[in-house]
């Protein structure tokens, strides 16, 4: 008779012989805290939720953030958006706030009577109502070289030059050469250093061909080639350049950070014309330099057929200009200078700007 063993357990998974842990048959241990002090420092803490000064610093951090992007675009904009009159960022040396929207139209002469001022005042408006849907800053300025006549809006904003710093150079290269201090033939022989990529033809001549002073001059006016700026700027030297500049009234350009107002260009080509600056034959030489550019799409564009334009185009990011001397039967200064704009917006809105300008201007004479 067999009798059966009692405690046999039917899913036994150990062979005969083999001993048993007494421990694994046993249930687990409850873990309990060590809440023993010194082993505090083994102790891991549970995640505590956020209190109120991590609250508030997370929220400043955002806020912070979100303000610096703010300021960023506006900035890029110059701080003029679509529809919207410009902002003027807060000064920290000046507390007062007043003022935080302007924009500056100023009729600097009236010495032809209450015609021009209503044909000033007629443009002023109409650009106006071009200028205030589009992003960034307009700036323009309008001189009458016949009468001295001028006004503008935005005209004394510091804005960038882009590639009408080239202007006080050209003009001193001549000046310089009436003065015996340069030799316009002189040979240069190009270097790998005087490259600077961009606008203009020498970036892509080789290294060691020769230009003269003048070839290099013509380059500046007819391409705006910005390695004949960089040769011809290492020649002169900075600071006769700043000075020349500062001799002809140009109180807002700087070289050396590449801006300039639309007045002080204004002022740059009103005394060129006049012959302040240089002789009438440098004078003309200049003017031919600057006469059927390869950059024809703005001053030129905006103009009746057939009317001249002696003419300096610059451009950079955000940045749109073009100005010189329009030859209408009453020749006049036209400056236009544009700062964190939308270059598509620019490129239809300027020609018609300036065929507003133009045709205005000229109406019944003028």
């Amino acid at each position: 008779m067999k009798i059966p063993f009692i405690n046999r357990n039917k899913n036994r998974d150990y062979e005969d012989g083999e001993s048993v842990n007494e421990e694994e048959r046993l249930p687990a241990k409850k873990k309990f805290r060590d809440l023993k002090p010194e082993n505090r420092k083994h102790r891991r803490e549970p995640t505590r939720p956020w209190g109120a000064k991590e609250r508030v610093f997370v929220f400043v951090v955002l806020l912070v953030t979100v303000v610096a992007s703010a300021i960023g675009g506006l900035s890029a904009r110059s701080w003029k958006l679509p529809g919207l009159p410009k902002l003027k960022p807060p000064q920290i040396s000046l507390p007062n706030i007043t003022g935080l929207f302007s924009e500056t139209i100023v009729v600097e002469k009236d010495d032809d009577g209450q015609t021009l001022k209503d044909k000033a005042d007629e443009i002023v408006s109409g650009v106006s109502k071009v200028t205030k849907s589009l992003s960034g800053v307009y700036a323009f300025y309008l001189v009458d070289l016949g009468s001295g006549f001028s006004f503008g809006v935005n005209q004394n904003e510091v804005m960038q030059a882009a590639s009408l710093m080239k202007l006080p150079v050209m003009t001193l290269m001549y000046k310089q050469s009436e003065e015996e201090l340069i030799d316009l033939a002189a040979i240069y022989t190009l270097k790998q250093e005087d490259k600077v990529s961009g606008s203009g033809s020498l970036y892509g001549r080789s290294v060691g061909e020769e230009f003269t002073y003048e070839e290099l001059v013509l380059l500046m006016g007819k391409q705006s080639d910005n390695t004949a700026f960089n040769v011809l700027r290492g020649i002169l030297g900075d600071k006769n350049i700043q000075e020349f500049i500062d001799g002809i009234g140009m109180a807002n350009t700087s070289l050396v950070k590449n801006t300039t107002s639309a007045k002080d260009i204004g002022l740059f080509f009103q005394r060129l014309w006049d012959i302040q600056l240089v002789s009438k034959v440098s004078r003309d030489k200049i003017l031919e330099d600057l006469t059927d550019t390869i950059y024809e799409d703005f001053l030129p564009r905006g103009v009746e057929k057939g009317v001249e334009v002696a003419h300096k185009y610059g451009r950079e990011v955000h940045v749109i200009n073009d100005a010189g001397i329009i030859f209408a039967e009453k020749p006049f200064v036209l400056v236009i200078l544009s700062g964190g704009i939308v270059d598509k917006e620019v490129e239809e809105a300027l020609p018609k700007i300036i065929s507003l300008i133009f045709t205005k201007w000229i109406a019944d004479g003028n």
